[in-house]
């Protein structure tokens, strides 16, 4: 690290906005979809089907029950491809009860499932993990000058972080996470590395203050870039950059745009301030 020392989490603003996506989120989406189309089919239809002596059998209850969700995530503009899951998904329920498994099984992969993609669930953030050709990029945009101060927001498996320590050895380079899996693999990482001038930080990007940083990235989802946006504007000193991989700040035109030559045919959306 450099003579500045090691920069500290959690000095931010107390405010938590990632708490208000909850609603918006495709997991609390879905999980409305499917318990509205269940209750629809075991409170309305079958009992309706059992007074006109209808008897269906169990996957054509199972389907409607999946028709209903994926129409309902249409009219809630869930992505098309969620339909599929929506569909199949009673079908999944049914087939872990015929298999009978323990109850700890399930309880176990629930778990691991969430400590992998908490921020989805969360805060509407599915776990993207930025490539080779946007940490080039962003190497190219950091500052030419001794000890350059870059944070990755919701950093992953901490690649971004480790990548660019690699090139700046005098530099400052911090990685915050609040999924607890990856941010525990950010952490193996870094130690395999060697890497002294890493930070892996285990705590919420809204609490983490912006002030001392040279550079800002993130690779999140269009849900939070306009508080984020905020929260640069507010906290980061001038002269320093934003960076957002894929997703812009509705109403805010940035001042750069790098067309990445990816598969993904990514953006990089630059900010100064």
């Amino acid at each position: 690290m450099s003579g500045k020392g090691k920069i500290k989490a959690g000095e931010g603003r107390a405010d938590a906005p990632g708490r208000r996506y909850l609603r918006n989120t495709p997991v609390y989406k879905i999980l409305m979809c499917q318990g509205g189309a269940a209750a629809v089919v075991f409170l309305v239809l079958i009992p309706l089907a059992a007074k006109f002596n209808l008897f269906l059998s169990v996957i054509t209850w199972l389907s409607v029950i999946g028709a209903i969700a994926a129409l309902s995530g249409w009219l809630l503009r869930l992505a098309v491809w969620w339909a599929i899951v929506q569909f199949g998904f009673p079908f999944a329920i049914a087939g872990a009860l015929w298999l009978a498994l323990p109850a700890y099984v399930w309880l176990g992969l629930f778990l691991l499932t969430l400590a992998v993609f908490w921020n989805s669930f969360r805060g509407g953030v599915p776990l993207y993990l930025s490539n080779g050709t946007a940490w080039r990029a962003i190497d190219q945009m950091l500052p030419q000058t001794p000890g350059v101060r870059f944070i990755d927001l919701g950093g992953g498996i901490g690649g971004t972080a480790l990548y660019l320590a690699g090139r700046h050895p005098d530099g400052n380079f911090v990685s915050v996470e609040s999924a607890p899996i990856p941010c525990v693999i950010s952490w193996i990482r870094k130690v395999i590395s060697g890497r002294p001038n890493v930070q892996i930080v285990y705590g919420d990007i809204w609490k983490q203050s912006l002030e001392p940083f040279d550079v800002v990235y993130a690779f999140l989802s269009p849900q939070p870039m306009a508080d984020l946006y905020s929260k640069a504007r507010a906290e980061m000193r001038p002269g320093a950059v934003f960076i957002s991989n894929s997703f812009d700040v509705p109403g805010q035109v940035a001042d750069q745009t790098v067309e990445l030559d990816d598969a993904r045919a990514s953006r990089l959306h630059v900010w100064r301030f």
